[in-house]
Formats: structure tokens, sequence, C-alpha cells
């Protein structure tokens, strides 16, 4: 499941005390509506948190940790999302409240009651327009939001066929040198950005003696995050992994095999591409939130929900799976570059073939 963020709203109080007086600084409580949501058009099951903001005469933090000062009771809110094409509603879900269902990170905030609103959808329309209606009962009071959903992307480069390059020449080459591997983007509507993480898939493999089974792993590197100018689609953008980063990335992260108990080799799989995509009213609201580098630490507000406060919006996760088989005793990486992992000593083998540097067939 996506992972879901808490905003909260918390108000502290605060007693200034004089001589003579005693001054109030809280003012009369409103109730506040504050909503996370992101729909994913890749999952069949979403979730919308719900909570409001609070006011007590209590420290804040003691306030916190008692879930109901935050979450609405049950039968308080009627929840549901519209999709809207045209203007005109085309399908409605009403939302389920749910407790627990998800765990609920610890914190400041309590969490034996994770409460969230539910629906299950497995077609959202990426065409559609997605309108959230909550009504308080107890209140009479309507919170609404709208949301395009986002389109994801095209990965133009590299290709899905493409091995990809870190390192050119022999390894004890002196002329030799890394490369870079540019990843280029073309964006589709309603996209406000985009992160990218290069994923190097490997299994270590143990002796027969040790009757052990294979264990897949990755080591993750993050290449960075770009934005949109515009949220009409058909913009090009690139992200470049360095060629040295790629392998000061393994070094770092792939253990010495005489730390494995009954070890017997590494077998390179494959690399593989992830991609995060968020639609443009999570970006502008990242982007208002995200801390200042500036000595100006006023910052705007911003929501996209009408009366109330939070955002509802879209996110999607894009996975690049090259279709170089290692079944077939072929990875996705240059040969040059196969070079280069097998000399960091770290026990790697590359495929089944005659040409393979290390073949894994070969070995116990």
């Amino acid at each position: 499941m996506k992972k879901l963020l808490y905003i909260f709203v918390v108000f502290a109080s605060l007693s200034i005390v004089s001589c003579k007086t005693d001054i109030d600084a809280n003012a009369e409580y409103q109730d506040i509506t504050v909503v996370y949501g992101l729909i994913d058009p890749a999952d069949s099951v979403h979730y919308v948190k719900i909570t409001k903001a609070f006011l007590g005469e209590a420290n804040a933090l003691d306030l916190a940790a008692d879930a109901n000062n935050f979450n609405y009771e049950a039968g308080e809110l009627e929840v549901t999302i519209e999709a809207l094409s045209g203007g005109v509603v085309v399908g409605t879900n009403v939302l389920t409240r749910t407790v627990n269902e998800l765990p609920k990170d610890t914190g400041t905030f309590d969490n034996t009651n994770n409460v969230l609103y539910k629906f299950v959808e497995p077609n959202i329309g990426k065409y559609n327009t997605y309108r959230l209606k909550i009504h308080n009962v107890t209140l009479d009071k309507d919170i609404t939001s709208e949301t395009f959903i986002v389109k994801g992307a095209d990965i133009s480069t590299p290709s899905v066929g493409q091995k990809l390059a870190f390192w050119i020449g022999p390894v004890s080459s002196p002329t030799s040198v890394y490369v870079d591997r540019d990843i280029e983007i073309v964006t589709r509507a309603d996209m406000g950005r985009m992160d990218a993480t290069v994923v190097f898939n490997y299994t270590d493999n143990y002796t027969t003696a040790s009757g052990l089974a294979p264990v897949l792993k990755s080591v993750r590197m993050f290449v960075g995050e770009v934005e949109t100018i515009g949220n009409e689609g058909g913009e090009s953008l690139t992200l470049t992994l360095k060629g040295a980063t790629f392998f000061e990335n393994v070094v770092a992260n792939v253990p010495s095999q005489s730390t494995i108990p009954f070890f017997s080799h590494r077998e390179l799989v494959n690399v593989s591409m992830e991609f995060n995509v968020a639609g443009t009213e999570l970006s502008t609201y990242m982007l208002v939130t995200e801390p200042s580098t500036s000595i100006n630490q006023n910052k705007p507000n911003y929501t996209n929900v009408e009366n109330g406060l939070g955002i509802f919006s879209s996110r999607t996760v894009l996975d690049w799976i090259s279709s170089i088989d290692p079944a077939a005793g072929q990875v996705n990486l240059s040969p040059n570059t196969v070079s280069k992992l097998h000399s960091l000593g770290l026990g790697f083998c590359f495929g089944t073939s005659p040409t393979s540097l290390t073949r894994c067939n070969q070995l116990p």
C-alpha cells in the first residue's frame, strides 16, 4: 500500500498570568476538518484520512495522545467520492469508516485507533475528475475538494531492451572512465513532479550443503526529482545517475561475502527503475510546505479543500522493467560494466553463457 501522510492542525493553549488578571488566549472552538487523500489509479483500494483540529486547556502533547480529540465519531461524517466526466457525475463511491485496518506509526499522536475512510474502485478513470464530499451530520456542514487523476509519464530513455553502461573500457586501462546514465521522461497531463530510483537487483546463493534457499536482494539508488512547468503534458525531463555513484552505491550496500555464513556466490538479476509520480495539486502542496531555504520563514498556506484544510490529489508509481531476460544468461548491463562489477571482489557471477565473465553454473 502506498504510505499515507497524516496532517493535523494543533492549536496549543497559552495562558498569560499577571498579578491581577488571567488572560485566556484560547479562541472559541471551531470545527476545522483536515483531509489527506491521494487516489492512485493503479490501486483498487483507496483510503482518505479525515481528522479535525482540536483545542483545549491542557498541554497540546497530552491532547494529541488522546485519539478522541482528533478523530470524528462513527456516524458523524458521511463521505462520498464522485467521478465526473465533462462535469456530469458518472459514478459515486460511498466511503466506509475503518478502524485499524491499516496500522499507524507511533509518534506524538495516539495510534491505538487509526481511523480511515475507504472505498474500493479498481477502475479509476484517468480522464475523470474526482470530487470528495464530506457532510458533517452533527454540524450540518459540507467540506469538498476536487482533483484530476495523474496520467503518469513515458520513459523514453533508456529503452527496455537497452544494456545500461556505467563504465567504458577495460578495467585495468588508465583511459577507462565512468559514464553517466541519463533517464529521459516525457510527461503526461496533470503530472506535477516525479522522482526516480534505480534498483540494482541480485541474488545471494548459498552452498548446497547448507540447504538454504537463494535470497533476492536489491540496492536502491535515488537519482533525483524533477518538477513540471505546466500540467498539459508533453514536457521532456532528464535525470542523471552518475557512473561513479552507481558503483559507490554497490560497494557501500553489498556486504562482503566473508561476513555471510554458507555463502556461495552472487548472481546479478537485472537493473530496474521506479518512478513516483505526483499530481499537480500534491506537487503544489509539497512545494509550499517544504522547509524554507531563505531567511524569510513566512510561507503561504495551501489547501485545495473547500471549508477545510489539507490536500486531495493523485499519485502513482511507475515501474521500468528491462526486457532482457537474466534467465537466458543475459543481464541489462554493458560488458564493460559487468567487468567492473566483477573487479569489486563482491562474489558476483553473470549468467550461464560460455562468454560470461564468470559463469554462475560453474560455481558450487
